[in-house]
């Protein structure tokens, strides 16, 4: 395949992305058909089986839509180039702020959906997967640089961290009325304290 054509291929994939991307994000998965993803992204039905798959795979190929969405790739360059733990937590926070306010729609779709379809709970999981990865980073970083808080196992630090940033935006965002800012500063504070030697 030519340069050219790879890059005509590489464009109409991810106007599919986009497309469903938009449409998960307004009907749901049950709801959008192969056929109005096509429509959306001004492309034949099989153009889509033959750039990303059926429709189980685009939801897959989405994560890598949602993570330039969020910022990821940024806040991941921050992360590599930081060397201060407080820092390094801080960005795990604003990642998470920054998935939910961005991609807010899909993770809905996703939690809602894992439970019926197997496809969703696939996608759920490789989001996990790889913020669970970022965060072991994290706190192995900090626990060598001996700032992890005394007598915390590396265990109970990527427990503490995990749970603490995984889908906890939704709760006090919607349920109890918080800013994406009080929510931010609040859990860095607190993870700080958690986390970290003389921070409290």
């Amino acid at each position: 395949m030519s340069n050219r054509r790879q890059k005509q291929a590489a464009a109409t994939r991810q106007d599919i992305l986009l497309a469903a991307r938009t449409l998960f994000g307004e009907r749901g998965y049950a709801s959008t058909s192969m056929a109005l993803i096509a429509a959306e992204a001004g492309t034949a039905v099989q153009t889509i089986y033959d750039s990303v798959g059926p429709k189980k795979a685009i939801v897959l190929a989405i994560m890598d839509v949602l993570e330039v969405e969020a910022g990821v790739p940024e806040i991941m360059a921050e992360l590599r180039e930081t060397n201060d733990p407080r820092t390094m937590i801080a960005l795990q926070v604003r990642l998470q702020r920054q998935f939910y306010e961005r991609c807010g729609d899909i993770l809905k779709m996703l939690i809602t959906g894992a439970a019926q379809e197997p496809a969703i709970a696939a996608t759920l999981a490789v989001g996990q997967s790889r913020n669970r990865a970022t965060l072991t980073t994290i706190i192995e970083r900090i626990h060598e640089m001996g700032a992890l808080r005394g007598g915390l196992s590396l265990n109970r630090a990527r427990g503490t961290l995990d749970v603490l940033t995984w889908m906890t935006c939704a709760e006090y965002v919607e349920g109890y009325d918080w800013s994406y800012d009080e929510f931010q500063e609040w859990l860095t504070d607190d993870l700080c304290r958690l986390l970290l030697r003389n921070s409290d």
